[in-house]
């Protein structure tokens, strides 16, 4: 009842029953005279709280569980225990929660007040779309604003940055023009800045193989020069966010990266550039469902295959 206030009150609707009928009150709102402004409709819908960041947190009082990583405290300490999955959760779970992991059911046993609660991670919509207090975290919050760009078509791709716990979208607005449009995701190479390590590239990734590509250099460039960083940041500043990424591509152990993950580093050595890794996940994405890898021919020239 909580919820359909605010949402009343948010968008002077009358109070929406269903999630549907949100969705149906936002393709309203975005409706001038019988055409949908997509992008207005797509600003709605990351507005809206049914695909709001919601962090995990006791689904008894609200104390919230930080998803750090590298972490700062163990999970016992915070009061969390992984839990072998049953029913529904062997198929909904996914994984990644405070670092790499299987995919798992979490049982927290709250430190506030002691109430034991159960959640999991997972990109299904009858998981993502639970109001209450239930996590969803940016991974989830960008499966489910996929989902929905794709029941709407609303031309939505995911970005994908190597080696950093993170993903959000972008919104084509014609014109082969993407932008991000969630003001928490702009501005991406100023998190270089957080000290908890770096990205090493940025890829945009879509069912439809043209709309996928290797983003690296729009994230290291600012938008009057055609990219998606603000135009305050100046060319000292982003000099030394093309070194930070390149410093960690060009580092084996993965300790400079804020996953402790070695993919740009593994494309780097196999001398992969920009345009080569646009073709190869374009090429992915064409061949995705049709063949096995080793079906895949060898071209000898291009050392590809």
């Amino acid at each position: 009842m909580e919820l359909q206030e605010q949402l009343a009150s948010k968008y002077a609707t009358p109070p929406p029953t269903t999630w549907y009928e949100s969705l149906d009150q936002l393709k309203s709102l975005s409706t001038t005279e019988d055409s949908c402004d997509q992008g207005k409709l797509w600003r709605l819908i990351l507005d809206h709280p049914m695909t709001s960041y919601v962090p995990v947190q006791c689904q008894s009082c609200g104390h919230v569980v930080p998803d750090q990583y590298p972490t700062q405290q163990t999970d016992a300490e915070v009061g969390l225990r992984e839990i072998a999955p049953t029913g529904d959760e062997l198929e909904l779970r996914a994984g990644w929660f405070r670092g790499p992991r299987q995919a798992v059911v979490f049982e927290l046993t709250c430190k506030g007040c002691n109430a034991v609660s159960k959640w999991y991670r997972s990109g299904h919509p009858q998981i993502l779309l639970n109001p209450n207090k239930w996590g969803r975290l940016c991974g989830d919050q960008e499966d489910l604003r996929l989902t929905l760009a794709k029941y709407l078509n609303i031309p939505v791709r995911l970005a994908v940055p190597l080696d950093w716990d993170h993903v959000w979208s972008e919104y084509s607005s014609g014109s082969s023009t993407w932008q991000v449009q969630d003001n928490s995701a702009r501005n991406f190479c100023c998190r270089l800045d957080e000290g908890i390590g770096s990205w090493t590239r940025v890829w945009a990734i879509h069912s439809n193989p043209e709309w996928c590509k290797d983003v690296t250099r729009d994230y290291l460039t600012i938008q009057q020069n055609g990219g998606r960083a603000d135009n305050n940041i100046d060319d000292k500043r982003m000099k030394r966010y093309e070194k930070i990424t390149k410093d960690a591509r060009m580092d084996k152990s993965g300790d400079l990266t804020q996953a402790k993950t070695v993919n740009g580093y593994v494309l780097l050595r196999a001398n992969l550039s920009h345009g080569s890794i646009t073709e190869e996940l374009q090429r992915a994405v064409r061949d995705f469902g049709t063949k096995k890898w080793w079906e895949l021919s060898y071209d000898d020239k291009s050392g590809i295959y």
